[in-house]
């Protein structure tokens, strides 16, 4: 492989979260703010399979993807695009929302794990810092999925003052409740709160206070450990320079001796 282009792929490759940062922000700002017509569930559809597409990259190593993420990745992105079609299954569509959004669930968790273990070890960068911020959205994406899983099975399980949580007894489509959720999700892991959006159910006030709450600990410890690294790196890095010095000193008195 020629030089430039190894240096090329090893540039890429230092710079690999911040692509999932950018589809991931994407993702997850422009859907509560867009309307819910045809084009706007092909804009939340592609924003998905691009999003499922760089966290693949993300993860990657320097010799290829790994082959579980990709396996997860496609059945996730398989899964999505079927949703478009799920009132003309000959079963009942429900399952098909379930078992959506378990895998999408899965594929987030196992990416957010694959990227602490890269971010919490080595020398602290730009690009590591950046991943820690892609986890925490990636957090948020995963309890949105959690609370839609719940809010499928008990359409009363969470209030909203708009009333689009639930029409009656209707289950809304999942590209009504995708930007509901994601809102309501984010809200509750920084803990705002603002009380247009509530939950109702046991089980929703379960998933909301276990959000809360990670979401917290999530951003003290980090931030614990980044700062612990970043001392670190930088204790290495004069004790580096330090002995260098003390080895030019020890040349020139044995130059001067000589």
């Amino acid at each position: 492989m020629p030089a430039n282009t190894m240096r090329l792929t090893k540039e890429l490759y230092s710079k690999r979260y911040y692509g999932l940062l950018a589809s991931i922000v994407s993702l997850t700002v422009l859907a509560p703010i867009i309307e819910h017509g045809f084009w706007a569930r092909m804009l939340v559809g592609t924003l998905m399979f691009v999003t499922l597409w760089t966290a693949s990259v993300a993860v990657s190593n320097r010799s290829g993807m790994d082959a579980k993420t990709l396996v997860l990745a496609g059945a996730a992105g398989a899964l999505w695009g079927l949703g478009f079609f799920a009132e003309m299954m000959p079963f009942d569509p429900l399952y098909l929302h379930y078992l959506t959004y378990a895998v999408i669930l899965f594929f987030f968790a196992n990416v957010g794990r694959i990227m602490l273990e890269d971010i919490l070890q080595g020398e602290m960068t730009s690009n590591r810092i950046c991943g820690g911020v892609c986890v925490f959205i990636l957090l948020g994406l995963c309890f949105a999925m959690l609370h839609m899983m719940v809010a499928a099975g008990d359409p009363n399980a969470y209030r909203d003052s708009t009333n689009l949580v639930k029409h009656g007894n209707e289950i809304l489509s999942r590209e009504y409740n995708y930007p509901l959720f994601t809102y309501f999700s984010f809200c509750t892991l920084s803990t705002v709160g603002y009380g247009d959006m509530v939950p109702i159910s046991r089980l929703a006030r379960s998933c909301s206070m276990i959000e809360a709450v990670t979401g917290q600990l999530y951003l003290a410890i980090l931030v614990a450990r980044l700062v612990g690294l970043h001392v670190a790196t930088r204790a290495r890095m004069d004790r580096e320079i330090i002995e260098e010095s003390k080895s030019q000193e020890r040349q020139l008195e044995v130059s001067g001796r000589r």
